[in-house]
Formats: C-alpha cells, sequence, structure tokens
C-alpha cells in the first residue's frame, strides 16, 4: 500500500487518479501536518508527497534512521512531470517505484544512485536479487565505491552473472557465506537464506522465552535470524501456539513432521528415552531439522534449555 501526501487541489487530483492505478490512500492536508508525515513514515513501506521536495527534506530530517530501515520515499511536482526517488533508493524501492508512477503521470523519473546511472548493480541490489541477508552496509559501500570506479569485484561463495562480478581475483571482494572470513582486500560479507530452525518445546512455552532461546543460540554460534526461512518441529507440535507466534514474529513458514517420518530417521541422532515414552519417537529437533533441510548440514547440534531443544541447520 502506498501512501500519498499532497496539499494542493491540484495535488488531490493527480493523488486519486494515481490511487485508481495501484492499491494507495490518499492524505490531503493532513493535520498537525508534521506529526502526522512522521505517524506515515512509521506505518508506511512507501511514501509519495506530491508538493516540493524542501518541504519533505524539512519534515522527515529528524526521523530518518538508516536506508535498510527507512521507507521508500518519493516526491513528484503536482503535474506529474518529475518524480524523484528521493530515500531509500535501492533497498527500499524507490527507484523502481519512482520509474512505475512516472510511467502513470507521464513524467520523468529522477534517480540519481550511481550505480544505476552507470548501469551497474550496487551490492545492496545483488543482495535483493540473489535473495541474500546484508548487514554489512559500510562494507556493501566500500565494494559498491570499487565498482563504480571501474573495478571488478570477485565473487567466492557462489555463481552470479553479472556486469563487473566476477569468480577470478579483483579489486574487492563480496563473499557469500555465513562464517566470516577476512581478505586483504575491502570486501563484504552476503548471507545466503538456507538455514532451517528446529524446535521441539514443553507445551504452552512462552513465545518469548523461546525467541530467547533463539536468539541467544544463533548469536553464541555466529548465524543471523534474516537467514532463517523456516521453523519446524513434530506433528504433535501443529498447534503449539509459542512456535506458531515464533514463526510469525520471525516471518517463516511452521512446519511439522509426521511420527513416522521422524521414525524413518530417528536412529541417526541421540534419542532420550523419557521423549521416546512421552511421543513415541526418541527424539524431535535433530529429525525434524534434518528433515527440512532436505538432509542438509547441521550447524547447530541440539541445545537444550529449561525444557526446550533447538537445532540449525543448512537447507542441502
Amino acid at each position: 500500500m502506498l501512501g500519498i501526501v499532497t496539499l494542493t487541489t491540484g495535488g488531490l487530483t493527480l493523488a486519486k487518479s494515481i490511487a485508481e492505478k495501484m492499491p494507495s490512500k490518499v492524505y490531503f492536508k493532513p493535520k498537525p501536518f508534521k506529526e502526522t508525515v512522521h505517524a506515515l513514515y512509521k506505518e508506511y513501506d512507501q511514501l509519495l508527497f506530491i508538493m516540493a521536495t524542501g518541504i519533505v527534506v524539512r519534515t522527515l530530517a529528524s526521523v530518518l534512521e538508516h536506508k535498510s530501515k527507512d521507507p521508500a520515499i518519493i516526491v513528484m511536482d503536482e503535474k506529474g512531470q518529475h518524480v524523484i526517488s528521493l530515500l531509500s533508493g535501492h533497498l527500499g524501492g524507490a527507484n523502481q517505484l519512482s520509474t512505475e508512477l512516472a510511467q502513470i503521470t507521464s513524467g520523468s523519473p529522477v534517480i540519481t544512485t550511481a550505480s544505476d546511472v552507470n548501469g551497474l548493480l550496487s551490492v545492496d541490489m545483488l543482495a535483493e536479487k540473489y535473495d541474500l541477508v546484508l548487514e554489512d552496509f559500510d562494507g556493501a559501500k566500500e565494494v559498491t565505491a570499487a565498482l563504480l570506479d571501474g573495478g571488478k569485484i570477485q565473487v567466492v561463495g557462489m555463481i552470479v552473472h553479472e556486469k563487473q562480478y566476477i569468480s577470478v581475483t579483483g579489486d574487492a571482494v563480496l563473499y557469500v557465506g555465513h562464517n566470516p572470513k577476512s581478505y586483504d582486500q575491502v570486501s563484504v560479507q552476503l548471507k545466503p537464506k538456507n538455514l532451517i530452525l528446529s524446535m521441539g518445546c514443553r507445551r504452552n512455552t512462552n513465545v518469548l522465552e523461546l525467541k530467547d532461546f533463539v536468539m541467544k543460540s544463533l548469536d553464541m554460534f555466529g548465524y543471523s535470524s534474516g537467514c532463517l526461512i523456516e521453523l519446524t518441529s513434530a506433528w504433535i507440535k501443529e498447534d503449539e501456539t509459542g512456535l506458531i507466534e515464533l514463526s510469525k514474529q520471525l516471518k517463516i513458514p511452521f512446519t511439522t513432521h509426521s511420527k513416522e517420518s521422524i521414525l524413518g530417521v530417528s536412529e541417526q541422532f541421540e534419542g532420550s528415552e523419557f521423549v521416546c515414552k512421552t511421543l513415541g519417537v526418541p527424539c524431535v529437533s535433530e529429525p525434524c531439522g534434518y528433515l527440512s533441510s532436505r538432509q542438509g548440514l547441521c550447524l547447530i547440534k541440539k541445545r537444550k534449555h529449561n525444557g526446550m531443544t533447538l537445532s540449525l541447520w543448512q537447507r542441502g
């Protein structure tokens, strides 16, 4: 949903025409202006201001955070002639949205990010295209700068088919993997989204306790929650509210495995007599992770804490 803010009747006419072509909500002369805009900044992932750029800059200056968090901010005149990608051009999608809006208004998109102007794929855009997690924004900036200076970027850990990104020695390094590595050159690490979190717990375990256990475990072993793609457990936990809520908070699907499937692979893992008597299977966390990861690599072996078990797997 796009939030559109405008202050003039001409801007309102244009806003309504845009709203007819893409999901939008129009705010006309909102009062109090600054406070309302600040609230919209927190509510929307995309905001369009049909007004002078200076007004927008002065109004938003105090609430801007970081390009990884700020929404896409676009500014256009009330004739729709100039559509300016003002903020979060790459990660927020403002550049792409500006192009789409310009097509609607028959205007010109105004995009000033250097990589786009030069027809190059910046590190943050490469991360988005290949579904990789970017956490080192300073490193990304330095590697992209090397790219803009005409350098070639060596990619380690995967193959990409993009201009200036190569598989042999380059002027900077882009490493794709979970374990940190150091290089003599300017470098940045991107992390693949391929991790499976497998858990077991006592009935009615609170989601806060579950999440605290997960985050501390990931932090201890150096893995990112942003790389998780699935939370899994045994069939008996398919209605476990804590796990269901945890999956929502982590923004990943929650799956379960049948008793028969777990028994089929459980001999490969350490079991518990108590768990076997209770559930009819000797173990839960590791077999479920093994199944969901398609017989992948176990990165964190079973950890126990206060009635909870956890293991982490890399999908094969």
